[in-house]
């Protein structure tokens, strides 16, 4: 079928789509009825954590359906104790969960037409990955949170006193009991933002729309931890559910405990909660964990799971970025950009490696890109491998139409261009200078002549890869780019190989189904990334290796030489004997 057909195939079916969504029944209620009903079945999902009505999967469907949510709509008057409201909240809440992930593909396939495989049949509508770096992004996102989880929160072991402390305890009230589980619970509450995608100082005071970075942080740190006590007190006392505030307590609340005016407060709520104006504006409701009741004077929803468990740093960085564009391009993103360089050369140079950040060319050339990081090994039989890393740090994506926005032409796809610029200039004559230059002034340790061994690398912020399966150059995220670099122990080696093989074990661990629902007559079944088997990079055993001073030495008493390895011709070689500097592809010298 060619792209045309199928467009207008994919049109007609996200048209059914959207009409079965604007009939569903619950949005005739009243909006705030169903806007409680849903929040206290997501908090009873997360809870029991099984089944269709665990906490992921009613999520999507509570995203999609949050602009009813929060309209102030007059109408049916749900109620939680009835069994048939629940029912039919749980089916809508189903539906728009699937309606969420077919959006997504619909989004993927109108911008990337070959990135999903569309059949459609009597009676019958299937969607399967085609492009193979779309599943595997989602389980890299999976694999790194986890495996990062397991090891930030490794050593908070406070969980099971907490809960002994609020077993008894009434809500809300100040208890001995209380007192103690209170510096557990902020502690808490510090390392999950630790965790967090935030490289903006704690106590910056970058202006982004009326506040200071400092105050909206402060602020958040403060209802992360009511989240994370609501959340240890319904583990403790069953007292599951969701937490309705009116607006004046909390403001009241932030003035006297963190010293923060009203009207500050209220700035920072606005961009916290999703409210009448956001759902009016189509700022996306995955940006928010808050909701306010429609009415007048209605009151703030917290999901006290939700709201421990998301990247809130994340979302509020998002807001700003579409609300106040201007101010996130003139005080958010550089200072972002700056600290991403620094926090990925960080991790380079912590396992031993020479770094070089924001390398100007433009002594050589005025249109030449700067380098963002220069990685320079000392491999004391060889010579020296250097990574030449392009970094690319957009906000981390909550969904489909942020994940495109790295094929923008200022985004991520132009790191691949900026690639290719520098290793055509760094295979001229000027570009073996250039490395001549950022090589240790003091020479290698071993041996007057080496072989200089190049290798480039995309680092970014989140995406793996996702759309440009294509590209010869590697494109990893920092966070799997730290686990990786913790356990190589500088072992270049090992980071090499992981680099290229990356891909192909992350294709043997990830685990899809297709899940299947109704579309009217329509039986509509599509694949999806389900829970996978975790993939975690050797241990490597290098600097800290007793033997290795020794294999240095017995290869040099064998008479050995890093020019040795040139009959296998590997990619981007230079050889560098001081005098004469040539590359891969021209003759090297005789000796």
């Amino acid at each position: 079928m060619d792209y045309a057909s199928l467009k207008q195939k994919l049109q007609a079916f996200e048209r059914q789509l959207d009409a079965t969504l604007a009939a569903l029944p619950s949005r005739q209620w009243a909006s705030s009825s169903a806007l409680r009903i849903a929040s206290e079945l997501y908090e009873i999902g997360a809870f029991k954590n099984s089944g269709t009505d665990r906490a992921e999967y009613l999520d999507y469907g509570y995203a999609i359906l949050a602009s009813h949510f929060v309209a102030g709509e007059v109408g049916y008057q749900a109620d939680i104790s009835r069994e048939a409201d629940l029912r039919q909240l749980i089916a809508d809440l189903s539906f728009a969960s699937h309606y969420y992930m077919i959006r997504e593909y619909l989004y993927y396939s109108y911008n990337v037409p070959e990135s999903m495989s569309w059949s459609f049949g009597e009676g019958r509508v299937e969607i399967r990955f085609s492009d193979k770096s779309i599943p595997r992004q989602f389980f890299t996102v999976y694999n790194d949170q986890m495996l990062g989880s397991q090891s930030h929160f490794r050593n908070f072991n406070h969980s099971a006193e907490i809960i002994r402390l609020l077993e008894n305890e009434p809500e809300g009230v100040v208890t001995p009991n209380f007192e103690t589980a209170d510096p557990l619970m902020r502690a808490e509450a510090d390392l999950k933002l630790a965790a967090y995608f935030s490289l903006i100082a704690p106590d910056s005071q970058i202006d982004l729309g009326g506040y200071s970075y400092a105050q909206f942080l402060n602020v958040y740190r403060m209802l992360l931890t009511k989240a994370l006590y609501h959340r240890y007190l319904a583990r403790a006392q069953d007292a599951v559910g969701a937490i309705y505030m009116p607006e004046g307590q909390l403001l009241d609340g932030i003035a006297g405990e963190l010293g923060i005016s009203l009207d500050i407060g209220r700035r920072i709520l606005k961009d916290l909660v999703f409210d009448l104006d956001a759902a009016a504006n189509r700022v996306d409701a995955t940006y928010f964990s808050l909701m306010r009741e429609g009415e007048p004077g209605g009151r703030i929803v917290m999901r006290p799971h939700h709201f421990a468990t998301a990247e809130g740093l994340v979302n509020m960085l998002r807001v700003i970025a579409q609300r106040r564009p201007q101010t996130f391009l003139d005080r958010v993103s550089n200072e972002i950009g700056r600290a991403f360089v620094q926090r990925v050369k960080a991790a380079w140079e912590a396992e031993g490696f020479t770094c070089l950040s924001e390398v100007s060319l433009r002594d050589f050339d005025p249109k030449l890109p700067d380098i963002d990081l220069l990685v320079i090994s000392c491999e004391p039989t060889l010579g020296y491998i250097i990574h030449v890393c392009e970094l690319k740090c957009p906000v981390p994506p909550r969904w489909a139409k942020d994940q495109l926005k790295v094929l923008n032409k200022d985004s991520v796809s132009k790191a691949f261009r900026q690639v290719e610029v520098l290793q055509r200039f760094l295979r001229t004559e000027a570009g073996v200078q250039f490395l001549a230059r950022v090589l240790p002034k003091e020479g290698h340790p071993h041996f007057r002549d080496f072989v200089v061994a190049l290798n480039h690398l995309i680092i970014t912020s989140d995406n793996a890869g996702m759309f440009f399966g294509a590209e010869t150059t590697r494109a990893i995220n920092f966070r799997t780019l730290e686990r990786l670099l913790s356990r190589s122990d500088g072992d270049m080696a090992l980071i090499q190989h992981i680099l290229s093989t990356y891909d192909e074990h992350a294709d043997e661990a990830l685990v899809t189904t297709m899940v299947e629902f109704q579309l009217g007559s329509l039986t509509v079944a599509y694949e999806g990334v389900t829970a996978s088997p975790l993939l975690e990079f050797p241990q490597g055993s290098w600097r800290s290796s007793p033997d290795r001073q020794a294999m240095v030495d017995a290869f040099i008493a064998d008479g050995a030489h890093p020019f040795d390895v040139l009959e296998l011709h590997p990619p981007d070689v230079v050889v560098n004997d001081h005098s004469i500097r040539v590359t891969a592809d021209e003759e090297v010298p005789k000796k």
